[in-house]
């Protein structure tokens, strides 16, 4: 790569991702795709390919077998050797506009490939005087059924002074939010509602709880809240961004699109934190219009509106109970 990475994400358990196009969805019946798709995907992987698209240079770190690293792409991926082989996450997408996804359980890593995979990252990161580090995805456990230690990345990347992010789910989400290591977190609804142990069933409610867990010490809040848009929590405040109504094709990928809309404006302004949500929110809803895992095209983005005085009454049309 001869520009180096601004942004170097780490997907611990990335996948195959297999989308097939059907008519119409009937359990139990056979189905014969019209169009079908596949690609390697991750959270990380869809964030680095993002950011690439603006211009932003990325690589994503992956545990790939010899085989998968001959072929994918090197301009994007650092893979770390691993020997098992890549899961196959399948997506169904029906011409009524509804996804289905079935997602293989996720390989467990050893203690000495993860530990290969953290100080790939953050050794790419210091080589290349990376401004930011993700962590995205599903965190697997360890061969010997246990917690992979996190913390070590997050800390060492504070130690070299570059911001570190988490776009991830479960106790793995909680845990780092509450020891405010993070500078940057992206729950769903749901996932937020987890971690600060109440339901959230509107505007208000996510804009409180996103308060709470900024007040822990995560620098920058994003709750992606469906079809109403995005609330982002700051030391500057509380904004919600929103778009109009699109075409719903997919919303696989929709949150990766959003973190890397939100980094790419973030790392060009870092003073501009509502309009790197703004940013986040248009890509995310532009993303849903494909059918892939992965945005494509940064053409065609929609106006976004942006607000600091959002309406905390508004009851969500997905709300996030636990």
């Amino acid at each position: 790569m001869s520009i180096a990475p601004q942004v170097v994400t780490l997907t611990p358990a990335p996948a195959i991702d297999r989308t097939y196009l059907v008519d119409s969805l009937q359990l139990g019946e056979v189905h014969r795709a019209h169009e079908s798709y596949a690609e390697l995907a991750g959270k990380g992987v869809n964030v680095s390919s993002g950011l690439v698209l603006a211009g932003i240079q990325s690589l994503a770190v992956l545990p790939l077998s010899g085989e998968e690293t001959a072929s994918a792409n090197p301009e994007i991926i650092h893979s770390h050797n691993v020997t098992h082989p890549l899961r196959v996450n399948i997506t169904v997408l029906d011409d009524n506009g509804l996804t289905t996804k079935i997602n293989e359980k996720a390989p467990a890593l050893t203690t000495a490939d993860w530990a290969g995979l953290v100080d790939t990252t953050l050794s790419l990161a210091r080589e290349h005087g990376s401004l930011w580090i993700l962590l995205a995805g599903t965190i697997p456990l360890s061969t010997e059924g246990s917690a992979l230690d996190l913390q070590r990345l997050f800390e060492f990347a504070h130690d070299e002074g570059i911001h570190i992010g988490l776009d991830t789910s479960g106790a793995p989400l909680m845990e780092l939010a509450r020891s405010g290591l993070p500078d940057f977190i992206k729950p769903n609804a749901p996932e937020l509602a987890e971690c600060v142990g109440r339901p959230l069933l509107t505007l208000g409610d996510v804009v409180e709880a996103a308060q709470e867990v900024h007040g822990w010490g995560v620098t920058h809040v994003l709750v992606s809240l469906g079809p109403d848009g995005m609330v982002g929590v700051s030391s500057s405040g509380a904004v919600h961004a929103s778009t109009g109504p699109v075409t719903v094709r997919n919303t696989i990928g929709a949150g990766d699109a959003s973190v890397a809309g939100f980094l790419s404006h973030i790392i060009n302004y870092p003073d501009q934190f509502a309009e790197s949500v703004a940013t986040g929110v248009a890509w995310g809803a532009l993303k849903v219009q494909e059918v892939s895992s992965q945005l494509h095209s940064l053409e065609g983005l929609p106006p976004v509106s942006l607000t600091v005085s959002p309406d905390l009454a508004k009851t969500l049309a997905e709300p996030g109970l636990f």
